[in-house]
């Protein structure tokens, strides 16, 4: 039950940004590009905050928080700098002959006061990303981020009060309560990021109220070794992929499937990978201890592994590893990892493959690792997906000139640069015709003989 005052709050940040909005204020380009510039200096004066709040929320080594929360975000804000003056002009179309003289637009619109809720695996970028879209297209923004990552919480809302005045975009601090009087105001847009349980409700909250929304949920991403691929590049692309940020990936692979006749030689270049690099030590922790202990249920006593270190609840640290001699129907196989497991299962043909794969639904991204261009062509078209990387793993994720985002259970909408602000905007048809032009259709009664004209001329 969500408290009367927490509702109230809810309902007076809105107000205020409805009337900020509703006067114009954010429409001009000016406004937004000055907004983004003075964002950018703020990440760039709390760098090492950054760094700081992340290694504090999940020990996330400085490389790659550097590297996928803080650079990432200043490239964004760049392009979108660069680039949104050419991606707001309105676009002009033809008109039919019937309509002339006539002149014909698409505008792109904001749509109004948006919400935008973030989750904790990477807690700065997922917060301020979508952010960066929505004050780009020219929206106001309710943003609330996640209560689990509570150090990168505050610093994302003094990195906002440092920026924006309220009634352009604020923080929303909590939990569940919080969450659900947000969810059970009408905003104009929503854009969530996290699991699929959570992402339904979304859409059904969305749905009462008519609310457009982006949902980034995730899936079990399938990296396919087939009997062509370089397994060498395969161990090691793949590794890279699903322990980066400890496995706390939407997109990272969630397991390989690999043909049986290359599957000990798989094995054998992973067990190498992972003899040579370190990650254990030099990865994110477990966010909390509940995912901890979700994580060590998957794990099936006596189950052969390739593992480095050993696990410590205490400090949240599940050690790195490949879980082999699983079978398509182990309990490991049955829910998205998010954490640093790999379990690889085997394949005897393309299409018990395509028959196994088609039964998880749509993931977030897949993976393909092969030299047959039959292989891959196959898969692409059997396999839906948000996204594809073709001999590696995450890049189409990290690429702002594509789009992102998720089809079926791995959710809808995309964003990342243009994406993002078409995200937060929507296609506004204008047509503009001139007072003295008579209409050659003129479509009022009597109609006596139009229709001998309709059908000669408009076939």
């Amino acid at each position: 039950m969500v408290s009367h005052k927490i509702q109230q709050r809810v309902s007076d940040v809105c107000k205020k940004q409805r009337k900020f909005f509703l006067a114009g204020h954010t429409r001009e380009l000016s406004f937004r590009v000055a907004a983004l510039q003075r964002l950018e200096n703020s990440i760039v004066k709390h760098r090492d905050d950054i760094l700081d709040a992340l290694t504090a929320d999940l020990a996330k080594p400085n490389v790659e928080a550097y590297v996928a929360e803080y650079h990432f975000l200043l490239e964004e804000i760049r392009l979108m700098k660069k680039s949104l003056k050419q991606w707001m002009k309105p676009r002009k179309v033809s008109s039919p002959f019937y309509m002339q003289p006539c002149s014909s637009e698409l505008r792109r619109e904001p749509y109004g006061v948006t919400l935008i809720m973030a989750p904790w695996n990477y807690p700065i970028q997922l917060a301020l990303s979508p952010l960066i879209a929505a004050v780009s297209a020219g929206n106001t923004v309710v943003l609330k981020p996640s209560e689990m990552s509570p150090v990168s919480e505050a610093l994302i809302t003094e990195i906002v009060v440092d920026v924006f005045p309220p009634e352009q975009v604020v923080v929303m601090t909590g939990g569940k309560e919080v969450a659900d009087a947000l969810l059970d105001y009408k905003f104009d847009f929503i854009f969530f990021t996290g699991s699929t349980v959570i992402g339904k409700i979304v859409a059904q909250k969305a749905a009462v109220n008519l609310a457009p929304c982006v949902l980034e949920l995730g899936g079990k991403c399938p990296a396919l070794v087939d009997k062509t691929a370089d397994l060498k590049v395969a161990a090691i692309r793949i590794l890279t992929g699903k322990f980066f940020n400890g496995g706390q990936t939407c997109f990272a692979p969630d397991f390989i499937a690999v043909h049986e006749s290359v599957y000990d030689d798989l094995l054998t270049e992973i067990q190498q990978v992972m003899d040579d690099v370190m990650w254990y030590g030099e990865m994110a922790h477990v966010i909390n201890i509940q995912h901890f202990n979700r994580l060590e249920k998957l794990l099936q006593k006596g189950q052969p592994v390739i593992q480095q270190g050993e696990d410590d609840a205490e400090s949240l640290v599940l050690a790195p590893r490949v879980v082999t001699g699983v079978s398509w129907n182990d309990e490991i196989m049955m829910e998205e990892i998010f954490g640093p497991i790999l379990p690889v299962v085997t394949y005897r043909s393309d299409a018990e493959l395509v028959t196994r794969l088609q039964g998880y639904g749509s993931p977030l991204a897949l993976y393909l690792f092969s030299k047959d261009e039959v292989f891959i062509e196959k898969m692409l078209s059997a396999i839906r997906s948000g996204g594809v990387c073709i001999n590696d793993t995450m890049k189409q994720g990290a690429h702002l000139k594509l789009p992102f985002g998720g089809v079926g259970e791995s959710g809808y909408g995309r964003y990342r640069g243009e994406a993002g602000v078409n995200a937060f905007s929507y296609e506004r048809a204008v047509v503009r015709r001139p007072l003295w032009s008579p209409d050659i259709f003129d479509p009022r009664p009597p109609y006596g003989d139009k229709i001998k004209w309709m059908k000669r001329f408009l076939k």
